[in-house]
């Protein structure tokens, strides 16, 4: 495995730095683990998209869901991107991060009522409907709340992507989107619907793609659609091609912004509507580190277990999917030597494993710290309080500048919320 460093996360003066700032000075402030982003990388990242795909005139829709922090978000608007939305509290926060509801999209396959009221109600520019069910809903919902509302409907297109099997979303078997033979009897059914505007087609066929193929096989059946659908004389105006671009997480394989761009505008040439992406890892997966503190070293065979105070609750990827993350450690031996460690969490289950038999330019020990890179996205926001452990908090650095964009929240917060049984009026006895 290969370490993706680069301008903004790189070592100087034998410190691993984010930005001008020693990753450790930060550490001795507010303690570990802790969550810490790049702004320069995360703007970088978002410039060299918008240099892709604008020339093309494809718009960009960030995908939330990699990581929701307000002060992310609110880099993104500032940028001009929209924002793609999975679930109410998504809806939320893209309102408090001052994005136009017009420039939402509201994907997920599984929205409930009062998901789907809030967003017609705040008048979300478009819905990625997954279910005939789901538009008959939304159909009713349009007519009580007498508001119009854009839809697109989002197709399975039934392609094989080289990615995890937990992370593919658009071959058969998968949950998501609608079976390309029931796409064209919904634009017919719905045509002369009074509040409900199905206005093109969408899909996300999976997650950490490196390959162009997907793509162009994807697009070219949601193009053979459209010539079904406009031959019965309906039109579609728009194209929501998701996203999924993948990061190099030290495999060296990812997929660059001007490839896809290209290859997206070559493959839609014929198509005279709207056409948008929806990258998310690719914009801010690389600009995050998790720095963790090691508690022991403990000797074992075949392989020394290092054990951080960082667990599987702060970094669920290797648990859910197997993932590996890069791991570098704050302070390099000067030696180069190298030793090979099991490293591990505290937290009572056998998969709060983040690497096995893992090579690293250090002899560790307790005290010691290290980082696990390209933790932007799909990390924080997986975050959870197993074991009564903390949330950690997340900070974002500009240059010399440190701003806690998310504190702790600790047990005896989270206690707040147990600490009176209330009960329920007008159940039980």
């Amino acid at each position: 495995m290969t370490v993706p460093l680069g301008d903004h996360i790189h070592y100087q003066d034998h410190q691993l730095h984010i930005e001008s700032l020693p990753l450790s000075m930060i550490a001795d402030r507010i303690g570990t683990p802790f969550y810490c982003y790049s702004e320069a990388k995360f703007l970088q990242n978002i410039h060299c998209c918008q240099a892709a795909f604008q020339r093309f005139d494809i718009a960009i829709h960030y995908a939330m869901k990699a990581n929701s922090n307000l002060s992310i978000l609110r880099l993104v608007q500032q940028a001009g991107l929209g924002v793609d939305l999975v679930s109410g509290g998504e809806i939320l926060r893209a309102h408090t991060a001052g994005f136009a509801p017009e420039r939402m999209i509201f994907s997920g396959v599984g929205k409930t009522r009062q998901e789907l009221c809030t967003a017609i109600e705040s008048g979300v520019g478009q819905i990625n409907v997954e279910s005939r069910e789901e538009l008959a809903l939304l159909a009713s919902l349009s007519e009580q709340l007498s508001r119009p509302v854009s839809v697109a409907l989002r197709v399975n297109p039934d392609v094989s992507v080289d990615t995890h099997r937990h992370i593919t979303t658009g071959s058969k078997g998968n949950k998501f989107g609608l079976s390309m033979e029931q796409v064209a009897p919904l634009y017919q059914r719905y045509a002369d619907h009074p509040h409900l505007h199905i206005t093109g087609l969408a899909m996300h066929i999976g997650s950490q793609i490196c390959s162009v193929e997907p793509y162009k096989n994807a697009i070219h059946k949601l193009l053979e659609l459209v010539e079904v659908i406009e031959a019965d004389g309906h039109k579609v105006e728009v194209l929501d091609l998701g996203g999924g671009f993948g990061i190099n997480y030290g495999d060296d394989q990812s997929l660059d912004f001007e490839v896809i761009a290209q290859t997206i505008a070559t493959s839609v040439a014929g198509f005279e509507g709207r056409v948008c992406v929806e990258p998310g890892r690719s914009l801010v997966g690389d600009a995050g580190i998790l720095v963790s503190e090691v508690s022991y070293v403990k000797e074992a065979d075949p392989c020394p277990f290092v054990i951080l105070d960082a667990a599987m609750n702060d970094l669920m990827r290797p648990a859910l999917y197997q993932a590996d993350h890069p791991i570098v450690p704050l302070q390099p031996n000067l030696s180069n030597a190298v030793r090979r460690y099991d490293v591990v969490g505290p937290v009572c289950e056998s998969t709060d494993t983040f690497a096995r038999d893992y090579p690293m330019d250090a002899e560790l020990a307790a005290g010691d710290r290290v980082a696990f890179l390209c933790t932007g996205a799909y990390c924080a926001v997986m975050s959870s309080a197993y074991n009564s452990r903390s949330i950690i908090p997340e900070v974002l650095v500009s240059g010399s500048e440190v701003r806690l964009i998310r504190q702790a929240v600790t047990p005896s917060m989270l206690l707040e919320y147990e600490s009176q049984a209330d009960a329920l009026d007008g159940l039980g006895d």
